[in-house]
């Protein structure tokens, strides 16, 4: 009777514990997201859709470099499944193109606009998250709503405790930056050769992406401040959510 008993109790919360994470909709998966979590057919699939799987380029006809951006299985199967490797940023080929240093080098390329810091910064936070097929119902408990599929790709804005990251500018910003980055980022000789003293030059960082992934330590990146810990705990939420809601001067 015991041995019965544990088995169904096992059985139970085995079940629960994976309908907290999917459910079945139309007979579709749909993943349940906290509100920080990235949703890929929400907001990672249209930014590629509507910048990269273009006529001539990563469509599934013109197969440019062998990367078809058009849908989730064309993306993780192109490269061989090296156009984007889950948990790394470094290895993911997609990743590299759409953060490199030069425009000419960069995906995608000119005369087309460049992808924007918080569109790169979405696509390395799903990467980070393991680059799931989540097709979203996303838990809004808290504001009795449900976010859909036509909702505009962003990375939510949060407040915790008593750090206020909500409608920050770069003023709110530059303390942050002239504590921890004028060491090494100012002056005519700064480290790298970049410079972070002005909004513009802050900016173009965060807008090739490399900025969002050395504040937060990811792989692949150099780690900001050099040879210390991350960004204090409210810092790093800051400069996040600035960087997250377009790097407002």
């Amino acid at each position: 009777m015991l041995l019965t008993l544990s088995v169904l109790i096992l059985f139970i919360s085995s079940w629960t514990s994976e309908n907290k994470k999917t459910n079945k909709t139309n007979g579709s998966s749909v993943n349940i997201l906290t509100e920080d979590e990235v949703c890929f057919v929400r907001d990672v699939l249209p930014i590629f859709q509507e910048n990269c799987a273009l006529s001539g380029c990563h469509n599934s006809e013109s197969r440019k470099e062998g990367i078809v951006l058009d849908s989730y299985e064309n993306i993780m199967a192109s490269k061989k499944g090296r156009a984007i490797i889950p948990y790394n940023l470094k290895r993911s080929k997609v990743y590299k193109k759409i953060t490199e240093d030069t425009k000419d080098d960069r995906m995608p390329p000119p005369p087309n606009e460049s992808l924007t810091g918080g569109e790169i910064s979405i696509i390395g936070k799903w990467i980070m998250e393991g680059a799931p097929n989540s097709n979203c119902a996303v838990d809004m408990k808290d504001s009795g709503k449900e976010k859909t599929e036509s909702d505009p790709p962003v990375i939510p804005e949060t407040s915790s405790g008593n750090c206020d990251t909500l409608g920050l500018i770069y003023s709110d910003i530059q303390p942050i930056l002239e504590k921890n980055c004028y060491k090494c980022h100012s002056g005519n000789s700064p480290d790298e050769l970049f410079n972070l003293e002005t909004y513009s030059q802050v900016k173009q960082k965060g807008d090739e992406g490399k900025l969002f992934g050395a504040i937060n330590h990811l792989p692949g990146f150099k780690p900001m401040p050099r040879k210390s810990p991350k960004l204090s705990g409210c810092d790093l939420e800051k400069f996040n959510a600035w960087i997250n809601a377009g790097m407002k001067e």
